[in-house]
């Protein structure tokens, strides 16, 4: 009767689960990474509540003021309002830039805001090591957890004399080597996927949660393809090392490398590389280029002459009093234009510089398979660069489209000298509230392809590299 070739493999993993039950093992790592996410699903679920009450308080607050005002369309338009971008349970999962790219975004006439007031800004000392969260728990410490227990898979077998024993019995080192992996899998498996289960639970009975169900089982499958690849590295270090004790240390060595040092260096490389303009400099040049005209040479006095004249040939009349429109909303809008105009040269040439490090980034990620996760992670949860700028041009959008709606309201109720028009409540309570939209899964799963082909091929790459280095020459 011939033994089925999974027989050995099963008797292995069996094996390494009894020894973890035995030395405890298994008890205290759920213990540990439990009581982690406890109390980071704890701080995570109040920090999401505040927030969501805090974000609808003010949405209201801000709706009622500004249907509740007794102001002209201009007016109205300088009081402006504030844009929120949605809260979701992916966003409080990976906060990702959120809390330093801020999350509001501020309408007001005659100025192109950016999204602001971010966390970073209130609490910069804690942010300089980012955020409590869950998905921080399973970027780095399990990970960390994972290198130290699969690093010691072959040494300890080695160092109790039993690996001789192993291979006595028939059983190949490759054979060996990913049991120890297997084994290992699973272990993780049983403490990670009841928290992504209770995730899963928590967001179907959440808004929007059947939109977010494809992004959150990509980030499901992601994880748990890094956590394999974490342990295939963690067996290959244990496999081409003579002790325990250096396995750890150049586990450790790497850990460091790939999570911490390599993403910095990243970082200040692309900055160097590809240096942005500061605030400050990119808001005086949308000034001056408003002042002066895009390119020096068409002031703001010209441009309003010549706009005026057009009106009054248009309507062939001599003087602006005689236009049968109010010609002070057609004036604003026509600076509106134009300054949206200045904005988006500008912007421009600071998205391709954007768009460049963003490139480089992903590059970097395509050496560096944590990089890699954490982009994909952030883009799962809508929290990367690419949302960010998503909100920030909708909401740019809407701004434009509501003061040209208060602008070409005051232009169609000509008024006499000394008076002034005042809608009444009825034409702010039907200005339509701003309405955030998630990019297509499809797209930002285009945008992320350097991300997913990273980490499959690092953990192809690794696969092969365990099987040869598990040949019985080099163990």
């Amino acid at each position: 009767m011939s033994i089925p070739l999974y027989t050995p493999l099963r008797t292995l993993i069996w094996k390494e689960f009894r020894l973890a039950y035995r030395d405890k093992i298994m008890s205290t790592l759920a213990i540990i990474i439990y009581t982690l996410f406890i109390a980071c699903g704890l701080l995570t679920v109040f920090q999401y509540q505040r927030d969501q009450q805090n974000q609808e308080h003010a949405q209201h607050k801000f709706r009622q003021q500004w249907i509740k005002q007794h102001n002209g369309p201009h007016e109205a338009a300088h009081f402006g309002t504030y844009l929120f971008k949605p809260l979701n349970l992916l966003v409080a999962f990976d906060p990702g830039l959120n809390d330093y790219s801020g999350t509001t975004y501020r309408v007001e006439a005659h100025v192109q805001h950016e999204v602001d007031y971010s966390n970073a800004e209130r609490n910069d000392a804690l942010m300089r090591f980012g955020q409590f969260t869950l998905a921080l728990i399973m970027q780095l410490l399990i990970p960390l957890l994972l290198l130290f227990l699969s690093s010691s898979a072959l040494t300890f077998e080695k160092e109790s004399g039993t690996y001789k024993m192993l291979l006595a019995q028939g059983i190949k080192p490759s054979r060996l080597a990913w049991g120890k992996v297997w084994s290992n899998y699973l272990l993780v498996l049983l403490l990670v996927v009841p928290v992504f289960i209770i995730l899963f639970f928590v967001l179907l009975f959440s808004p929007p949660g059947t939109e977010l169900w494809g992004r959150f089982l990509l980030i499901f499958v992601s994880y748990l393809l890094f956590y394999l690849l974490v342990i295939i590295t963690g067996v290959i270090v244990s496999a081409l090392s003579s002790t325990s004790r250096t396995a750890v240390l150049i586990v450790l060595g790497i850990w460091l490398l790939g999570s911490i040092l390599l993403p910095k260096i990243a970082t200040s490389v692309v900055d160097q590389r590809y240096p942005l303009l500061s605030r400050s400099s990119f808001n005086e040049a949308v000034k001056q280029g408003f002042l002066k005209g895009i390119h020096g040479n068409d002031p703001y006095q010209d441009r309003g002459e010549r706009y005026m004249k057009g009106l009054l040939l248009k309507y062939q009349t001599d003087k602006p009093e005689q236009l049968p429109v109010n010609a002070d909303g057609l004036i604003l809008q026509y600076n509106e234009d134009y300054q949206d105009k200045v904005f988006d040269h500008h912007y421009a040439r600071l998205k391709k510089t954007f768009d460049q490090q963003q490139s480089l980034l992903g590059m970097a990620g395509f050496a560096n398979p944590y990089m890699s996760l954490k982009r994909l992670s952030m883009a799962m949860s809508g929290t990367d660069f690419y949302h960010h700028q998503t909100f920030f041009l909708q909401a740019k959008s809407y701004r434009n489209d509501l003061i040209r709606h208060l602008n070409l309201e005051l232009a169609s109720h000509p008024v006499s000298s000394g008076e002034a028009y005042t809608p009444g409540p009825e034409f702010f309570s039907q200005l339509k509230d701003f309405q955030y939209q998630l990019p297509p899964l499809s797209h930002v799963l285009g945008l992320q392809l350097i991300a997913i082909l990273s980490i499959c091929s690092w953990l192809l790459l690794l696969s092969i590299v365990l099987q040869s280095v598990t040949k019985s020459s080099l163990l």
